[in-house]
């Protein structure tokens, strides 16, 4: 009966349709059974955990995620474009957090493509689908997502993003070991993160991010992506942004 759908088609489509409740089961037996495989260990223990709080209050994360102070927020579209978006692509938005990117990635890529918001935080994911139901979006899908594993499709995405989420990653390699695979051949990725340069950045990013951009860029290359080029930003004075390419 659905021979004519692909395996990214029908994992659309279960997405869609199961409810929430159904995807944070699914995603959790999913991070028990891939859980540090290969033994990789934290590289920053804990800095997830307020994160994974059931309990955790969106409303107090978009005052500090999606305000105009934040870098991220008051130049979103100037990312968006410099992300070479195109009608019908498949995205992933990694540590989608509250959705911001989520939604304009929505938008950018039309009713013909398809937006998956991948984060830990499953609070943030049900904030992230009332939000799509509210606003007639229905080419995202919600994923909860283990701490060292992206659950997407294997060849499924032309784009994924991540957004000052990078450092927060306590399992690097395997993140982007399943990241690699869920991206098609030639598709890329586009990283935000904090500059943390010694005598520049701010106490907060020394203490918080756990290593400068060239540490970052080196563990993403060791993981087997491409270094293309650093996007300038107009306004980004806190940020950076790279991108990768999949061979």
């Amino acid at each position: 009966m659905d021979g004519g759908l692909n395996m990214t088609t029908k994992f659309r489509f279960a997405t869609l349709l199961a409810p929430l409740s159904f995807l944070v089961a699914a995603s959790l037996l999913i991070g028990q059974e891939a859980k540090s495989p290969d033994g990789e260990a934290s590289v920053k223990p804990g800095i997830n955990e307020k994160f994974l709080d059931p309990e955790l209050k969106v409303d107090d994360w978009l005052q500090r995620f999606e305000v105009e102070s934040r870098e991220t927020f008051h130049e979103r579209h100037k990312v968006v474009e410099a992300c070479g978006i195109k009608k019908g692509m498949a995205i992933a938005d990694i540590g989608a957090g509250t959705g911001l990117y989520t939604r304009l990635f929505s938008n950018a890529t039309g009713p013909e493509g398809w937006v998956y918001a991948v984060d830990i935080s499953g609070p943030f994911l049900k904030h992230i689908v009332a939000r799509a139901q509210q606003e007639g979006q229905h080419n995202i899908s919600a994923i909860l997502s283990p701490e060292n594993s992206t659950p997407l499709p294997p060849n499924s995405l032309d784009l994924a993003f991540i957004c000052d989420t990078y450092h927060h990653f306590e399992y690097p390699k395997g993140t982007m070991d399943s990241l690699l695979s869920a991206l098609k051949k030639g598709g890329t990725l586009v990283i935000i993160d904090f500059k943390r340069i010694e005598g520049e950045s701010s106490d907060w990013t020394m203490g918080h991010v756990r290593a400068g951009q060239e540490v970052f860029r080196k563990e993403i290359e060791e993981a087997g992506f491409t270094y293309l080029e650093d996007i300038q930003i107009e306004g980004f004075k806190e940020n950076y942004v790279m991108r990768f390419r999949k061979e």
